[in-house]
């Protein structure tokens, strides 16, 4: 199992890839994801 921590950098990895690829739609879910993400970790998910 990933931690948050490993979660967080794969998601990131990928939002990268995806951005140099030209995929905007994607790209644009995978930072929405790693906007949750980061949210739930300090805790302000509402």
């Amino acid at each position: 199992m990933l931690t948050p921590k490993e979660a967080y950098l794969n998601l990131k990895r990928q939002a990268k890839r995806l951005m140099l690829t030209g995929d905007v739609e994607r790209y644009m879910r995978t930072l929405r994801a790693l906007n949750e993400l980061r949210m739930l970790q300090t805790g302000k998910l509402a």
